[in-house]
């Protein structure tokens, strides 16, 4: 039994002009990794919130599965993605601006993901940043003092255009600020998601 819509999507949706999109992802040799972060992410550390809950993390774990196969991602670097998708949000305490919700959602990843020494400190500095504008990137990444920067450089921006993607719920995304052309090549597909999604939402609430 699905844990969740988005794995009933994935299983049983109708995805309409976006069919080749998903059957593509279904035969990425990394599928099974991302339906297996579905199931075994942790559900009850996730924010409760219409806004930043359960359905932002579900499709911003999705963009990230599509980003990194377009972006043609080893496993590591894909399994990285994805603990900062699931995870991103869990220090949040409101919903409105703020500032600090990434390092928050930092100080409980190495429960979350069990990563630890360099991974984490990639993971924890990627979380952190997400919630800064581009201009604090640098001295933020800097402070945790990462052996690969320039890899986690790359975390922190691919975690940022999948969190982007869903800013389609706001009604307030701007492709200008995605960095990836893989990205920005779904914004069309984030907003047909938001629809689907909505309307799974709904047909499950009608058999309640």
């Amino acid at each position: 039994m699905p844990e969740n819509r988005m794995l009933s999507l994935l299983e049983v949706g109708d995805w309409g002009e976006d069919a080749a999109l998903i059957q593509g992802l279904k035969e990425w040799e990394f599928y099974p990794l991302l339906l297996e972060t579905y199931r075994t992410m942790d559900e009850e550390a996730l924010y409760k919130s219409r806004v930043h809950g359960s359905g932002h993390i579900h499709r911003t774990l999705l963009f990230a599965a599509l980003i990194s196969w377009k972006e043609g991602l080893a496993e590591e670097d894909v399994r990285q993605y994805f603990r900062a998708a699931c995870y991103h949000d869990v220090g949040r305490t409101f919903d409105g601006f703020d500032l600090y919700h990434g390092v928050r959602s930092s100080l409980q990843l190495e429960d979350l993901t069990g990563q630890t020494g360099e991974a984490l400190v990639e993971l924890k500095a990627a979380v952190t940043a997400h919630a800064h504008p581009d201009a604090d990137m640098e001295s933020i990444l800097r402070s945790f003092q990462p052996e690969d920067y320039d890899r986690t450089v790359e975390l922190t921006c691919l975690l940022k255009d999948a969190d982007n993607l869903d800013r389609v719920r706001l009604k307030d995304l701007d492709a200008k600020f995605i960095r990836h052309q893989s990205a920005k090549e779904l914004v069309p597909f984030a907003w047909r998601l938001l629809d689907l999604d909505q309307a799974w939402k709904n047909r499950d609430k009608g058999r309640t």
